[in-house]
């Protein structure tokens, strides 16, 4: 579908004569509550911005992947610019006489950019290229300057502060985010696999954003993260001073090669696999899986991470994405393993209970509401939550203003699922949940 210029001005133009209108009207009524045609400018406006969302959101998908081959070439330059001025470096150190200087030109390079160099790039782009195509079948985003619309300003969703639309993201579900912002969900993605792929209400970010968005080193290291959470059965240097993550290009047989220390780790057993010598049995891991099987945690069958539930029904899912029972660890909704432990159930109605009922009501008030709640939660996971639609939340500002996925807590209110009772703080309600 290629995108529909007259269609775009005509949605500029409508946009610009509502700015005008809504110019017109003002000081023209007492202050206070806004007049029936202001709140009809606004709602018009929002439904105008919608339309061009929709509009802007298949082009893009199309468009990032040939904008992500273009902006390769540069990438490369830059990788190759900084490995050679790498190699400068350590060449003049050496003339002078540096004693730390004993790294040659080409070991530099291999120990500067040693995982498929550019290739990684291209690789998690196409995957996060490839996982934005498919979802839902709308796209995600815009880019930076899709918005050449003079003198509009949206408000960004994580500051709140205002900023011109041609140099915001926004998103298909209409949040706006500034640079910064846009940059700390990329920056969070590196550092927390459960940020990871950016996204927000469940849409995935184009990737093509992080390359307009994040210097080299930066984009190195979201692409290097990209590959350790796409792994299925992770391997990890096994020097306990590196602990590196070691990508599957970097395993031959059953040997897996760090690029960052060059220890060489034995993949059966994790453990350290020096030259002529049987595989040792790694002692350290069966001690964890002995003491997991005693206190009845469970293995991702994705990503091999294990896992504790301390509140809430039997439904995992991992920070990678993958979904399990908590019971006996198969795929979920695979087996027919009861939803909730009993013990947990009660626990989570209490604490309802306690958070909105007074404490004063009659006993049979409070029974009443226990069963309600109860009844709730035991078939809330064939109705589904909805967790990336706004009506799904309500705000809470007193019982426990804890975040239940991070942990932070919330010293004037919190949100609250009205399906399954998660309280989540906006953040994590926005960009963690898948």
């Amino acid at each position: 579908m290629e995108y529909d210029q007259d269609r775009e001005l005509a949605l500029t133009l409508l946009l610009e004569n509502l700015d005008e209108l809504a110019d017109s009207q003002r000081g023209k009524q007492k202050s206070g509550r806004p007049t029936d045609l202001e709140l009809s400018i606004i709602a018009t406006k929002e439904e105008l911005l919608a339309a061009y969302s929709f509009d802007r959101d298949r082009v893009l998908a199309r468009s990032t992947a040939t904008a992500i081959a273009t902006d390769q070439n540069i990438l490369i330059a830059l990788a190759h610019n900084e490995r050679v001025a790498e190699q400068d470096r350590h060449y003049a150190m050496s003339l002078s006489g540096n004693a730390n200087a004993s790294v040659a030109p080409d070991q530099a390079e291999s120990l500067l950019f040693n995982i498929a160099d550019d290739n990684a790039i291209s690789s998690v782009m196409g995957d996060l290229m490839d996982r934005v195509n498919s979802d839902s079948g709308e796209g995600s985003s815009h880019t930076f300057q899709d918005f050449p619309i003079s003198g509009l300003t949206v408000k960004c969703a994580s500051c709140l502060e205002a900023f011109d639309a041609d140099d915001c993201l926004t998103t298909s579900c209409v949040h706006s985010y500034c640079r910064d912002c846009t940059r700390q969900i990329f920056l969070g993605a590196t550092k927390d696999e459960e940020l990871y792929p950016p996204r927000c209400c469940g849409r995935i970010i184009p990737p093509g954003i992080a390359i307009r968005i994040l210097d080299y080193s930066e984009l190195r290291a979201f692409c290097e993260r990209g590959m350790e959470y796409a792994a299925k059965d992770r391997l990890y240097c096994s020097s306990p001073t590196c602990s590196k993550f070691i990508p599957p290009f970097a395993i031959n047989g059953e040997l897996g090669t760090c690029h960052a220390c060059e220890q060489q780790t034995h993949l059966p057993c994790r453990a350290r696999a020096p030259p002529h010598v049987d595989c040792p049995l790694d002692a350290q891991l069966q001690e964890v899986l002995a003491l997991a099987e005693v206190e009845g945690w469970r293995r991702c069958p994705h990503c091999r991470t294990m896992v504790e539930l301390q509140h809430g029904c039997n439904h995992i899912t991992c920070r990678c994405g993958r979904e399990f029972c908590y019971v006996c660890g198969l795929v979920w909704k695979t087996c027919r393993c009861p939803v909730w432990h009993e013990n947990r159930l009660i626990q989570m109605a209490n604490q309802a209970v306690a958070d909105e009922v007074p404490q004063h009501a009659d006993e049979a008030v409070r029974q009443n509401a226990f069963n309600r709640i109860v009844e709730n939660l035991q078939r809330h996971d064939d109705v589904g939550c909805q967790h990336h639609v706004s009506t799904q939340w309500v705000w809470r500002n007193s019982g426990s203003l804890e975040c239940d996925i991070c942990d932070d807590v919330l010293p004037e209110y919190i949100f609250m699922c009205t399906n399954c009772r998660m309280r989540a703080c906006n953040r994590c309600r926005r960009h963690r949940l898948r």
